[in-house]
């Protein structure tokens, strides 16, 4: 953080004047910015950008006022966190996942590790929809649907992705313990990905990695922006599968 930074929030944090918190608040709405136009992809027409806006701002205030500067983390970190979370708890309220969704995703899960048992590799799409006894089209459908639920980050267990809230996931993972278990899932993560089909390593890449959302990776790659959201579901389901399979 550089010097006139952490004067601001040393003086914010001291005082607490509302004219300082507003110079902070402008200094990394970016970041709200940024995350809206990404996440927007991932709801339905229920919901519209400014929405996600409103609530990445809310996020946003909260990482200004519960951001401690004793910790030796960056603020963008932090924030981005928490930004992220309330934009997930907004999408969630309004396109919540009906049940029956949420049970077919964990079939999903139970297919892609049987068959990887089985097969000792991550299986195809088609592989996964005959497993569940479905039409590819039908598959595609359904992991089109379960989109939400990746929303999460990939180091949560399989069985706790939609249930436990983002926001919750903060300090603990700076201390010395968690940051060598940070990097073994990062590892682990890396590792998984190699083992995707080419197409679903690219689209991974592309929105993970080079930062485009779902409608540029369609034109980067000559497809629709629906095919994208349903490359990106398959990946991420077999993604969550073997980051379950590695914890175990």
């Amino acid at each position: 953080m550089e010097l006139e930074e952490r004067k601001l929030w040393e003086l914010y944090k001291r005082t607490g004047r509302s004219e300082l918190q507003e110079k902070l608040v402008m200094k990394y709405l970016n970041m709200v910015h940024y995350l809206a136009n990404r996440m927007v992809s991932f709801t339905t027409a229920s919901l519209e950008r400014d929405d996600l806006y409103s609530a990445g701002c809310i996020g946003l205030l909260e990482a200004i006022e519960r951001f401690d500067l004793d910790k030796n983390i960056e603020f963008k970190t932090f924030a981005m966190m928490r930004i992220k979370g309330a934009i997930i708890d907004e999408i969630r309220r309004f396109d919540w996942v009906p049940r029956q969704v949420r049970k077919k995703s964990k079939m999903i899960d139970a297919a892609v590790n049987s068959l990887f048992s089985k097969l000792s590799r991550l299986p195809t799409d088609n592989e996964v929809a005959e497993e569940l006894d479905m039409t590819i089209q039908e598959y595609y459908h359904l992991t089109d649907s379960i989109g939400p639920l990746f929303l999460y980050s990939l180091d949560q267990p399989a069985d706790d992705a939609g249930e436990q809230k983002y926001t919750d996931i903060i300090y603990e993972e700076y201390d010395e313990v968690a940051e060598k278990t940070k990097e073994q899932i990062k590892d682990d993560l890396r590792e998984s990905i190699e083992s995707l089909p080419e197409r679903e390593r690219q689209v991974i890449a592309l929105y993970y990695y080079e930062n485009l959302n779902l409608k540029e990776i369609g034109k980067v790659l000559g497809v629709t922006e629906s095919r994208i959201s349903q490359i990106h579901s398959s990946a991420m389901a077999k993604l969550r599968a073997m980051m379950g399979r590695k914890r175990v």
